[in-house]
């Protein structure tokens, strides 16, 4: 089965850019990244060759995920400008670094290049963020106290049951 290469394109802090390969710090545009929302194509790229994903992090991908699976074919018309500039920084370092002889893994250069050719703006469905559930109120957790009466009934029950317990082991023990 082949991996989903649909990536968006996702503003990081400004903190977070490496001077040596922050592209976006000279432009004047925030900086970006782009990342997959596929988590298998993310695990493909970690696993490639050092080369390959030196070469895919210089041109401004990320090994994060968005983890989002729909609109694959898609992405967001706005990020048009900067998903061509990471695309065009990536096919540089292709072209000067080679990726000959690499070891890709599981991410296929050839099902890239034609998801990247065949990827068209529109519109992006996200799915919708999961509200967390409400956690139980702090008294409901708690079980009743049993009063003392019924603790004293309980050991008591429990006593009556183990004594004839040990008093059926020591007979069939005897009958041996």
């Amino acid at each position: 089965m082949s991996l989903a290469y649909d990536f968006d394109i996702v503003a990081i802090a400004p903190d977070e850019v490496d001077p040596e390969h922050g592209h976006t710090a000279v432009t004047g545009r925030p900086p970006v990244r782009a990342q997959f929302r596929d988590i298998k194509t993310a695990d493909a790229l970690r696993a490639a060759s050092p080369k390959i994903r030196r070469i895919f992090l210089e041109s401004g991908f990320s090994l994060d995920t968005v983890g989002d699976h729909q609109s694959g074919g898609f992405y967001q018309p706005e990020d048009t400008e900067d998903r061509n500039l990471i695309l065009k920084r990536l096919f540089a370092n292709i072209r000067n670094m080679g990726v000959q002889g690499e070891y890709s893994g599981e991410f296929d250069f050839h099902h890239f290049l034609a998801h990247v050719r065949s990827a068209k703006p529109g519109n992006v469905a996200h799915a919708a963020p999961v509200r967390p559930s409400r956690p139980p109120s702090p008294g409901a957790a708690r079980p009743e106290r049993r009063t003392i009466a019924g603790r004293i009934g309980f050991a008591l029950g429990l006593a009556v049951i183990l004594f004839v317990f040990l008093k059926l082991l020591a007979q069939h023990g005897a009958a041996l």
